[in-house]
């Protein structure tokens, strides 16, 4: 009987190292995969995105954010990836319903314009103006009357909040600036591998 039992763990134990192999073999080589993001950190900017970047930095600049081109493409990364007409998902901040915007362009216009309001009010603070982005630009003004340094534990209290008072399930996405970031970093060290191996060839 022991050795059924003893026969029996060894086989539970050989099948669950596997299925812990295949997951992380399987992680590794999903990039879109946001279940695993201890295994994958390697999202960056999609082409349908990249495609744009010449109305990212049109739109940029004429905001006097154009130094931001690449983290305005990573808050639309964390957005829609360039799945949606509504590239920016700015729909919502004119006071319209979800996907309102059709045009990609007209998305990306609006969607700069409120970054730079949210940079203003977030005095060029960028997880603030981010996090803003996506929960409103009230959430500066919780931030300030909550010591006036952001962090996610406030973001987390704001959300919680914002859904209780409205009677929803949830409210944005408290880990929203760190998500934004992710891209933003990721495409740079992409691009920075990507040149030192041009110079190497």
């Amino acid at each position: 009987m022991k050795k059924i039992i003893t026969l029996i763990i060894s086989l539970f134990s050989i099948i669950g190292f596997s299925w812990l192999a295949l997951f992380i073999i399987s992680s590794l080589y999903s990039p879109q995969a946001d279940h695993v993001p201890f295994l994958n950190d390697h999202r960056v900017i999609s082409p349908e995105i990249e495609n744009q970047r010449p109305l990212f930095r049109k739109y940029a600049k004429a905001n006097d954010l154009e130094p931001y081109t690449d983290l305005i493409m990573a808050v639309a990364m964390q957005e829609s990836k360039g799945k949606s007409s509504d590239i920016m998902q700015a729909s919502e901040s004119l006071g319209l319903p979800k996907d309102s915007i059709e045009d990609p362009e007209k998305s990306i216009e609006v969607g700069t314009r409120y970054f730079k309001k949210s940079m203003d009010k977030a005095d060029g603070n960028i997880p603030l103006a981010l996090q803003s982005y996506n929960f409103g630009l009230g959430f500066t003004d919780y931030v300030r009357h909550h010591g006036g340094r952001f962090s996610k534990e406030l973001a987390e209290q704001f959300s919680d909040s914002k859904a209780r008072e409205l009677g929803w399930k949830k409210y944005g996405d408290p880990n929203y600036a760190e998500h934004v970031l992710r891209y933003y970093q990721n495409e740079k060290i992409k691009r920075s591998g990507e040149a030192k191996s041009g110079e190497s060839e």
